[in-house]
């Protein structure tokens, strides 16, 4: 009877996961990229009346041909994750005065057909207006599927182009400033050494920032545990945006390689730079404090050392009685 009834349970819990699998795999198809770019972007400082010539290479990694729309528009960050670019809407580039995209002519024109598992080599070139103002300008070249442009509009730029965006400064007095508004831990106390570090960063300059540093972990006893490189992928954030940055620290055991203990309290301290002229000058800095503990071993042990006492009381008795 009993066996009866788990049988029964574990169809009652399998069911569920089943559905979940089929109804996730769609999913899964439908974020499978199939387009290719080099380089994965651009970073240009040019002057007004200035022409620059570049390339850019796409590949097919599908396994079927199709006509794609060759596409020029500026882009802006996706909110709060820095190092990302996506094309601006028709309504968001009526009030945006730093595009590029008419600077940039694309050869060849209209479309371009990308044959499965090859790759196509697209000409550009970037001719800045004599009376262009100083700032920083963006834009993408990117692709887009012909049958897809057809059947969802214009509206769909911003989820299915695949390209290079370029970000242009023009002119040399801008300012690099920026704000750190948050450095934390995910949570304050944990079992094991892996450990997350988030880390919020506003630009409040007017030229896109690169922020780079070091977490420094140490003990209770100021021994230096671990160093990890904050940034590590070197994403940037562009002027009035906000990033939020995870970096992660995990090691095995709890002893660093020069045998500082990484049990107890730790603190975790940041220091970023952001400016590439004189980084020095402008550090932001914050500290956090979190734990190691590592409880089952903890309890492990206590009831290892609550038995040994116990036996040895007993014994004790026992010897007594005798």
């Amino acid at each position: 009877m009993i066996l009866k009834i788990i049988r029964e349970y574990k169809r009652i819990l399998l069911l569920p996961v089943i559905l979940l699998c089929f109804s996730a795999s769609p999913l899964l198809a439908q974020s499978t990229l199939s387009i290719g770019v080099a380089p994965t972007s651009k970073i240009l400082k040019l002057v007004p009346g200035e022409s620059y010539e570049g390339e850019v290479v796409f590949w097919n990694m599908s396994q079927n041909s199709d006509n794609y729309q060759i596409m020029v528009k500026p882009f802006r960050q996706i909110e709060n994750q820095p190092g990302t670019a996506i094309v601006l809407t028709e309504e968001e580039e009526k009030g945006y005065n730093f595009s590029a995209a008419k600077w940039i002519t694309v050869t060849p024109r209209g479309l371009v057909k990308l044959e499965s598992n090859k790759n196509t080599k697209l000409k550009y070139i970037i001719n800045v207006p004599p009376d262009a103002t100083n700032g920083e300008y963006t834009a993408e070249i990117f692709l887009i599927s012909q049958s897809d442009a057809q059947r969802k509009g214009t509206a769909a730029f911003t989820n299915l182009g695949s390209g290079m965006p370029i970000l242009i400064q023009i002119g040399d007095e801008f300012v690099e400033n920026a704000e750190l508004l948050t450095f934390t831990t995910e949570k304050k106390w944990y079992e094991k050494t892996s450990v997350n570090f988030y880390t919020t960063i506003k630009n409040i300059g007017d030229t896109h920032i690169t922020p780079s540093g070091e977490i420094i972990i140490t003990n209770i006893f100021r021994q230096e545990v671990a160093r990890i490189q904050f940034n590590r992928n070197t994403q940037s954030l562009l002027r009035e945006n906000t990033g939020n940055y995870i970096d992660n620290w995990t090691q095995s055991g709890y002893l660093s390689p020069n045998k500082a203990i990484a049990l107890g309290p730790l603190k975790a301290k940041l220091l970023v730079t952001y400016r590439s002229i004189q980084p020095g000058f402008a550090v932001l800095t914050e500290d956090v404090t979190f734990w190691i503990i590592p409880w089952k071993i903890i309890v492990a042990i206590l009831v290892v050392a609550l038995a040994g006492i116990i036996y040895s009381i007993s014994r004790k008795k026992l010897q007594n009685r005798k």
